[in-house]
């Protein structure tokens, strides 16, 4: 157990949506930096266009895959609003 800190904003609810914002524009940064370089090495490497890219819809394993990997997104990025043991409980939880 930690120590108790107070709010570093006006409120812990500004703190928690503080983080919460802050998860939220770190993950998406850092998928659409990853989006931009592999399509930019599929496309360059003739592996597909980028109209092949689009107009891929998901199905079987990779769909499971997907909705795995948002569960998790979901978890980190809403999760910033739960107290310090649930936000961690919650983070170790696998995709």
């Amino acid at each position: 157990m930690t120590a108790e800190v107070g709010p570093y904003l006006e409120s812990r609810r500004l703190d928690d949506l503080a983080r919460m914002v802050t998860e939220l524009a770190s993950e998406v940064w850092i998928q659409r930096d990853r989006a931009i370089v592999l399509e930019e090495l599929l496309i360059a490497g003739g592996v597909l266009t980028a109209e092949q890219l689009d107009e891929l819809v998901p199905g079987g394993e990779l769909r499971t895959r997907i909705a795995g990997e948002r569960a998790a997104f979901v978890r980190r990025v809403f999760g910033a609003i739960l107290d310090e043991d649930a936000r961690t409980a919650a983070a170790m939880q696998s995709p």
